[in-house]
């Protein structure tokens, strides 16, 4: 569960702060989900910009993998989408 108006992401009956940036991304995916999203397409939702930055999408997208993810390196969320972008699997699928 996404508190977006006191930046906290409740999982696992655990609470964890985020960032303003990864709430807006985290809030993209969840009302997007099982839908690849490009990496261009994520980077215009949350940073409003057309040009991105690989590198700093790919920090928040692990930022984000360690708070959500039951096993490190074994996605069941934030699934990686090769050369795409990513997708979020709401059922943890």
């Amino acid at each position: 569960m996404l508190d977006i108006d006191n930046y906290v992401l409740r999982n696992d009956g655990k609470s964890f702060p985020v960032t303003p940036v990864e709430c807006k991304l985290l809030a993209l995916f969840m009302q997007n989900p099982d839908r690849v999203l490009t990496k261009r397409e994520i980077y215009k939702q949350v940073w409003n910009h057309e040009n991105f930055d690989g590198n700093n999408l790919s920090v928040f997208i692990s930022k984000l993998r360690n708070i959500l993810e039951p096993t490190e390196g074994s996605p069941h969320y934030l699934h990686s989408i090769r050369g795409i972008g990513y997708k979020f699997s709401g059922d943890g699928q």
